[in-house]
């Protein structure tokens, strides 16, 4: 069909696409013009830091309507007691302690120079290995909403008392709802030092 500029001002003619890259801006957009219905599908990324409260065992943290994928990111986080860290997934009905499929480790040198160390959470997704209060931590948490109510999750540390060891685990969580919340808490003790970011994105991407 051949592009026409009709009497009444609009265009007719244009394909899906057929727009150039760069020429719809902010500017261009008029405010509230996209609904929200319309951005749901688009990429939106959240980022709220926090420092780790001294004396507290936990951060919870209330989730955006509409994430898909969370980042909980640790920068020099431990714990006064001990450094393993849990994670902990809620909904209306509160925090979730039970049904969560988490197998979680360490590597180290050994013999081999690639020696495993493993073992298995159904109270959250926690890391395994990081004992002592000695432990900083830098890595990350990750969790994917692939459908429904279920949650998949990861995570990859690195601890300052043990330079040659990474700690790393993985699983799923069915929750009964959608998710409203998380919990970062210390397996003992209270945190002591450190950074959490928590960063979510919205829609499929």
């Amino acid at each position: 069909m051949p592009i026409s500029i009709n009497g009444n001002g609009t265009i007719t003619g244009i394909s899906t696409g057929g727009l150039p890259d760069g020429c719809v801006d902010t500017d261009t957009i008029a405010n509230n013009a996209v609904t929200s219905t319309k951005s749901s599908g688009l990429q939106r990324r959240i980022s709220t830091t926090v420092t780790a409260p001294t004396g507290a065992d936990n951060i919870t943290h209330t989730i955006t309507a509409g994430v898909k994928k969370i980042d909980v990111i640790l920068s020099n986080v431990s714990s006064a007691s001990n450094s393993n860290m849990e994670l902990q997934l809620g909904d209306s009905g509160g925090i979730e302690t039970s049904g969560y499929n988490n197998a979680m480790g360490f590597h180290r040198t050994g013999g081999s120079g690639q020696e495993a160390t493993v073992s298995n959470s159904t109270g959250s997704f926690a890391t395994y290995g990081l004992d002592s209060a000695g432990y900083n931590l830098w890595g990350y948490f990750k969790l994917y909403n692939p459908t429904g109510n279920t949650w998949n999750a990861e995570h990859v540390f690195w601890g300052d008392e043990a330079t040659n060891h990474q700690f790393f685990g993985n699983g799923y969580k069915e929750l009964s709802g959608t998710m409203t919340q998380i919990k970062l808490k210390t397996n003992s003790g209270n945190f002591d030092s450190g950074v959490v970011t928590i960063v979510e994105t919205m829609g499929d991407s």
